[in-house]
């Protein structure tokens, strides 16, 4: 099967989760660097391919397509990968998606944005009651993975992998490079994120996160969590 053509930026959470997936299932893939910073994402070559000048996007066999959930799905269907990552039963393929679905309405790496990108990046001054709602929500967001999404199961509602538990390890790497534990008085957190980078293979979730580790490394970024 031909190529996929993969926009996409280091920084961008969603934008790893399609690059780990590809590469967990050995789709074959050309990357192609789109910089935010530089504001390439309103380049009329870009707007060509994702009107929505947001990344990532895919172009497939001449099929252009954008939001990362829908890339995965479309992704773990076209190449056929095993039927844990997208499965084909209606009942566990629903609660695959109910993540997904739960998710935009409860997206922690927002804190990045208000931490390093807004103050250091922009030169903005960093606004700490915005901040201490973010650190709020994501103590919410995290007790409610740890007794809903983990209770009784060793995956996302399930017990193997599937697209929601990559699209949720990569989101919460985001605040490692804060300095959050996220396991910590969390033990179903700890073990589902050990076990979730097991499974797509260490060395690739430190290779893909690598750019955005030195990044933050050299800031010495160490946010004050719970």
């Amino acid at each position: 099967m031909s190529k996929v053509d993969f926009y996409s930026f280091f920084a961008s959470p969603p934008c790893r989760a399609v690059h780990i997936f590809m590469e967990a299932n050995k789709i074959p893939f050309e990357y192609h660097n789109v910089d935010l910073v530089k504001d390439e994402q309103h380049s009329e070559a870009y707007l060509k391919i994702n009107p929505h000048a947001k990344v990532p996007a895919i172009v497939h066999d001449g099929f252009a397509l954008s939001e990362s959930n829908a890339i995965l799905q479309y992704l773990a269907q076209k190449f056929k990968t095993e039927d844990h990552w997208y499965p084909s039963d209606s009942i566990k393929r629903a609660k695959v998606d109910e993540y997904l679905h739960w998710r935009h309405s409860n997206n922690t790496s927002v804190l990045f944005f208000w931490v390093i990108i807004a103050p250091i990046v922009r030169k903005q001054p960093r606004n700490e009651e915005i901040i201490k709602e973010k650190k709020a929500k994501i103590t919410e967001v995290l007790n409610h993975f740890e007794n809903y999404f983990l209770k009784d199961h060793k995956f996302i509602n399930s017990d193997d992998i599937s697209i929601a538990d990559v699209s949720a390890v990569i989101e919460f790497q985001q605040l490692v490079y804060l300095g959050i534990d996220i396991g910590k008085n969390r033990p179903n957190v700890k073990a589902w994120r050990e076990r979730v980078i097991a499974k797509l293979g260490p060395s690739s979730f430190d290779s893909i996160h690598q750019p955005l580790a030195k990044m933050t490394e050299s800031m010495g970024i160490k946010e004050d969590f719970e």
